[in-house]
């Protein structure tokens, strides 16, 4: 088969170019301007970027167990939609992802890649290692407690062994169970006035910080989940400069949640609204309705509506 893709602005190595891009038989044989079709099928990708299949590390696709959430049908067909060819599936799923046979049951090769990810506990609770070379024959790469932490040390340390011979990479959900406790948010002002639990950033650090110092104990290939502070970046440009294999994702739903709030503030206060009702709906007892009611008009207050 033969493609011409036309009038978007290709992503090429030494940056965006207005180029024209021909595919025979699946491979990319000119990126060129004004190519002239012949006996090509011919896309038109005016007003659009064109490039190679963009790789989503961190994907919920809630199978199985949580279909109602999502299911890997329609998680793949976003994928698609945002121009992503290969994903990886987060295994806190119910049962959580934690065997080989379980990891074998959502990998897909069409029409996009979805790669499973592992359990580095058995069901996440953080007291057993998983089926690590089972889940490693399974085609496993990455292994996660993704929405838990790893607090336990020396049970990580094992496993980071175990996975760094195998030449996999752990990711850590940077969490301390005892500082971030019941937290909802960030820890500051703006928790204080909306009288919620903060998640402090020391909470994040000192669990990086450990961790750290088990890549370097035993090697193993290491990437941060949800990094979201200034110390969190700190120690990343450290362990990088002293030459750890060490990645990281940033945390950007907060920055998008608190852009909502300044475009949508109406939007936000009928939320509130219609949460209090529901709350009513339920049959609360009376504290528990002030309690929903207070936190709404604090809300509400925080944004100036």
């Amino acid at each position: 088969m033969r493609y011409l893709i036309t009038g978007g602005s290709v992503l090429t190595e030494s940056g965006p170019a207005d180029v024209d891009v021909e595919f025979v038989d699946g491979s990319v044989t000119r990126l060129e301007s004004g190519i002239q079709p012949d006996g090509h099928e011919v896309i038109d990708a005016s007003d659009s970027w064109v490039g190679p299949g963009f790789f989503d590390l961190h994907t919920h696709l809630r199978e199985p167990g949580q279909e109602w959430k999502e299911e890997i049908a329609s998680g793949m067909a976003a994928a698609i939609a945002g121009g992503f060819t290969s994903v990886v599936a987060m295994p806190n799923t119910d049962p959580v992802i934690d065997a080989g046979h379980l990891a074998r049951q959502i990998t897909r090769h069409e029409p996009i890649r979805v790669i499973p990810s592992g359990a580095v506990t058995l069901g996440q609770q953080g007291t057993h290692l998983a089926h690590l070379d089972d889940l490693w024959a399974a085609g496993v790469r990455l292994f996660t407690d993704d929405g838990h932490t790893v607090a336990d040390a020396g049970l990580l340390r094992r496993a980071m062994e175990y996975i760094a011979q195998l030449g996999g990479l752990v990711a850590q959900h940077a969490e301390d169970p005892g500082l971030c406790r019941n937290g909802h948010m960030h820890e500051g002002a703006v928790s204080s006035r909306l009288g919620i639990t903060g998640l402090p950033a020391a909470g994040e650090e000192v669990i990086i910080a450990r961790d750290l110092k088990l890549v370097e104990l035993t090697g193993c290939r290491y990437h941060i989940q949800h990094a979201s502070t200034a110390g969190t970046v700190e120690l990343i440009r450290s362990a990088k400069h002293a030459g750890l294999p060490v990645t990281a994702r940033p945390d950007t739903f907060s920055y998008r949640a608190a852009k909502f709030v300044r475009r949508n503030k109406i939007a936000v206060a009928s939320a509130a609204a219609v949460f209090v009702a529901l709350v009513v709906g339920l049959g609360v007892s009376r504290w528990q309705y002030r309690e929903a009611r207070d936190a709404s008009n604090r809300l509400l207050s925080l944004i100036h509506i």
